[in-house]
């Protein structure tokens, strides 16, 4: 009966959209519907009915129907019934990498239409945004953000504990005294959350891989491994010891992540793995805790590493895509303008704090030192950006889980279950 009634919901959200998008009324006035996790609430939506309305009164001929759909993996089943309906909305958003590649023979070509604005936003970006993210072939999504991870630290609480806050700790012995030090005063030394997900330890350790690897992290799906790296061992033994002394404290207990996230907001810790254009960003905690009490380490060194302080900071966090099906393409182009291009970007970063790709928005007038910090970092690829869907979006969280959270497998076990993962992804290729 559940499943019934799931099928059912999705017929008729598909119906739903399938009578709304792509609609002409007798005036002229061209309906384009779009769907997306993120318009639904807080600080996204406040942002997109901006950009809806700017859009509306600049193109008196498009009227703008934003669906707020769930996010998480109905959100991608509802975008597969579509698919397999061979109708649906207008513009669907995809989270950046192998989730929108997925649907690249459902959704347009966008070079003829971007051509007029592309070089606002960086080749890089664009090469991502392409079918199967090849620079040589096609642009199938507009990016609106970009996405990484990173650790913000309460400079307070830090100084309270005798460290430094400005100082990024040079090696993986003195990110461990900190914690030591901070735990000693009686605060926090992370803020984690585990329920619903592992995804405090999910994200640093995609922070330890691209630190490790930096601009090789995409030969990890051809030749470079996991196994023999002496580095990505050292990775597992330091998450381990954060997980045994300092995650898993009372800030963290068994709350979900966005509770962490408010947990760190409020003063419960002296560092918290977020990202940097999601919920728990730079400008929830800015504006929580102080423009100039708010830091941040990319990640964490490792001995004997070629890199330092390299961060993830992958090309599109979420981005927007023309459907085939879509009978005014030329009207939905306009909207993916809108939203990548003038005020559109400005809008968005500016309500949400999601760092935005356009080459001319203004960082400096946002007012908060943190972005410029973080932007000016040397970054890598977000490692799942070269898995499989199901090794990224699913298998990976879970090997977390068993390694870290529970302790149901060993280091050597959770190793030899990534390396299958380059396996899974050489074999895709």
């Amino acid at each position: 009966m559940k499943k019934l009634t799931v099928v059912l919901c999705v017929l008729l959200m598909l119906t739903t959209a399938v009578w709304a998008g792509g609609k002409k009324d007798a005036s002229g006035v061209k309906t384009i519907t779009i769907w997306d996790f993120k318009c639904g609430s807080g600080a996204s939506k406040v942002a997109m009915e901006q950009i809806d309305a700017l859009i509306e009164k600049n193109n008196p001929d498009i009227k703008i129907n934003h669906v707020a759909q769930p996010d998480g993996d109905n959100y991608y089943q509802l975008v597969r019934a579509a698919v397999q309906a061979g109708e649906g909305p207008d513009i669907i958003m995809f989270h950046g990498g192998v989730q929108a590649y997925e649907f690249d023979d459902y959704t347009l070509p966008l070079d003829k239409y971007i051509s007029s604005w592309r070089s606002e936003i960086a080749e890089g970006n664009w090469a991502f945004c392409s079918e199967n993210g090849d620079a040589k072939k096609p642009v199938h999504m507009v990016p609106l953000t970009t996405q990484g991870f990173g650790i913000y630290t309460n400079k307070a609480l830090l100084k309270k504990a005798g460290i430094d806050p400005e100082k990024v700790p040079a090696t993986k012995e003195e990110f461990l005294d900190n914690c030591k030090k901070l735990k000693a005063a009686g605060i926090a030394p992370i803020v984690g959350g585990f329920s619903g997900g592992p995804y405090t330890v999910d994200f640093l350790f995609r922070c330890f891989i691209a630190n490790i690897y930096g601009d090789k992290v995409a030969d990890l799906a051809k030749n470079v491994d996991f196994v023999g790296n002496a580095q990505f061992k050292e990775a597992c033994e330091i998450m381990k010891e954060l997980m045994t002394k300092y995650i898993d404290d009372e800030a963290s207990s068994t709350v979900y992540f966005t509770d962490a996230g408010d947990n760190f907001a409020a003063g419960k810790g002296a560092m918290f793995i977020g990202l940097l254009s999601d919920v728990n960003n730079w400008k929830t905690f800015c504006d929580a805790l102080g423009k100039d009490n708010v830091g941040y380490y990319p990640t964490v060194n490792f001995t004997n590493a070629s890199n330092k302080n390299v961060q993830v900071l992958q090309p599109c966090g979420i981005g927007y895509s023309i459907m085939k099906w879509s009978k005014n393409p030329e009207a939905a182009a306009r909207v993916l303008q809108a939203y990548g291009s003038g005020e559109g970007p400005a809008i968005f970063m500016g309500v949400t704090g999601a760092l935005g790709v356009n080459k001319k928005a203004d960082i400096k007038s946002l007012g908060y030192p943190i972005v410029g910090e973080i932007l000016a970092r040397k970054s890598a690829l977000d490692v799942t950006n070269i898995l499989t869907n199901e090794d990224a979006n699913s298998n990976f969280d879970r090997y977390c889980t068993e390694a870290f959270v529970t302790g149901s497998i060993s280091i050597d076990e959770f190793i030899k279950k990534c390396q299958t993962m380059l396996v899974n992804a050489r074999e895709a290729r």
